[in-house]
């Protein structure tokens, strides 16, 4: 992965560089400076990674420069007059300006010929700029403030130990499709910020300087026990004003089944504390859990004293296999059916995983994006639901009515394999809807009174299919949470969103 990296840092820099020129012919005066922020600030990238600047403005005397989309339009039409002076270059670059976003940006992608915007993103390298965005800066600041980053006037000394981490889990969230804040998880920054915490624990340090020759892997290790435990998602993370300490507190007592996660902005005053962490539904809890058990149940096979090799290191590409695209997104349409597992009860205690068979997607009002939110409950998804066989995986349909949906009982996609006569889940799908199963029994032995918010969730759009649907409209306690945002994004689902900025 280092090696990747570094090789296409060069073309990167040579991409921001055109980038940073069309920003200073287009603005003039206006311009003040182009910023790294993101993943390649912290060196935290991966491959596939986006390069992420900010363009900063800055009054000329005269006049503002004006709002950020009409610098942005400015610069993408500069850029794309710099860009026709060299069509013969033998690459492709291509752009989109994305204006309907809460953070507008222009999305630059530059790959072989030809290709440039269709190509899988590991071959292609996007820059996006956005303009006079202070915050992704702030977080940077932060991040090489504590150590968990390189300064930029250390350029030449090796990555902290803390920042390999960070690299390391952000691989993980990659190969294994962990949704993103624009799905419906958590975001990028949250997901750091939790490391951050769990590197800088009295006990984890103290075990990564007993054992310096694997103090990678003991960092990496304290990460997934932490989180992976049957409270690692129920509490609040938040850093010390002056960035000394971290705290992850647990509530008092354990009154839901499900998690309730806060994750705090340390670059935000304590006195207007800013939650980067959006509420998660039970069904996406639910695979976020079964994603840290996993992995920690196989670094815990790893010796401590054994070198990386041989059965250590199968273990750990087991860890780090990719799963296919899209197999923890749902498709906002369908020409054929889709098999899915579901988290769907009529109360939270009731809940059970479930194999279904989406015959039919209908996306709600005005959403226009290729995948559907995971906070959705207005989406209808026509379900068929299937008996399966824990040992064999064989599956049967069930005796009962077509029910239809909503993406917030949507756990993860499963593939079917046929099997005589018969259908039968894939070994992989039933892996995961076995462990899942073990998950969902931990978490329902630690449930005390009935989790009302996430019944109303697993219960909301539930309807049995008869013909012409009617649609119900979900109540207040439905649609949005007390203390958490669960607002959809634009309505084209791209773009930046808030606490996912640049990283």
């Amino acid at each position: 992965m280092d090696h990747h990296v570094h090789v296409l840092r060069d073309a990167q820099q040579g991409l921001v560089a055109v980038v940073e020129l069309a920003c200073i012919q287009a603005l003039g005066r206006a311009f003040h400076q182009l910023v790294l922020v993101g993943s390649a600030a912290l060196r935290v990238e991966t491959p596939g990674s986006d390069v992420d600047v900010v363009c900063f403005t800055q009054s000329n005397g005269e006049e503002s420069a004006g709002m950020p989309v009409d610098s942005l339009r400015k610069v993408h039409k500069s850029f794309s007059a710099l860009v026709n002076q060299y069509a013969n270059s033998g690459a492709s670059i291509s752009t989109q300006l994305i204006e309907d976003a809460r953070v507008p940006i222009l999305r630059v992608l530059w790959g072989p010929p030809g290709h440039a915007g269709r190509w899988p993103r590991n071959n292609c390298i996007a820059v996006d700029v956005s303009v006079d965005q202070s915050r992704p800066v702030e977080h940077v600041r932060w991040f090489q403030s504590v150590g968990a980053a390189p300064s930029t006037r250390t350029p030449a000394l090796p990555a902290p130990l803390v920042t390999l981490t960070l690299r390391c889990v952000k691989w993980w969230l990659r190969q294994r499709q962990i949704p993103r804040r624009k799905d419906g998880g958590l975001p990028t920054l949250a997901w750091l910020l939790m490391t951050v915490h769990v590197c800088f624990l009295p006990d984890t340090r103290d075990q990564a300087s007993t054992h310096r020759s694997t103090a990678l892997m003991t960092l990496f290790m304290a990460f997934f026990a932490h989180y992976s435990a049957p409270d690692g998602l129920d509490g609040v993370l938040s850093f010390a004003p002056d960035h000394s300490t971290s705290e992850f507190k647990h509530p008092a007592t354990k009154k839901a089944m499900w998690g309730e996660l806060s994750v705090i902005d340390p670059t935000r005053d304590s006195s207007e504390p800013v939650d980067l962490a959006p509420h998660l539904t039970p069904a996406t809890q639910l695979l976020i859990s079964h994603e840290l058990r996993r992995a920690n149940l196989g670094l815990r096979r790893i010796p401590r004293i054994e070198p990386l090799f041989g059965e250590s290191r199968k273990i750990l590409e087991e860890m780090f296999e990719p799963l296919p695209d899209g197999a923890n997104s749902l498709p906002s349409f369908t020409s054929t059916a889709i098999s899915v597992l579901l988290l769907w009860g009529e109360d939270a205690e009731a809940c059970d995983i479930e194999l279904g068979m989406v015959d039919r997607i209908l996306p709600r009002l005005g959403w226009n994006a290729s995948f559907l939110h995971r906070t959705d409950d207005r989406s209808e998804l026509h379900t068929r639901l299937y008996d399966v066989d824990e040992r064999t995986g064989r599956c049967r349909r069930k005796k009962i009515p077509n029910l239809i949906l909503c993406p917030v009982h949507f756990i993860c996609n499963v593939n079917f394999e046929k099997h005589g006569s018969n259908m039968r889940l894939e070994q992989d799908g039933l892996e995961r809807f076995r462990e899942m199963k073990r998950v969902l029994i931990e978490m329902r032995s630690r449930q005390q009174p009935v989790d009302m918010r996430a019944a109303d969730c697993l219960a909301a759009g539930t309807q049995i299919s008869s013909g012409r649907t009617r649609h119900r409209r979900p109540s207040h306690r439905e649609s949005r949470s007390k203390n958490k945002s669960c607002d959809l994004p634009t309505q084209t689902g791209r773009g930046r969103q808030a606490g996912d900025e640049h990283l």
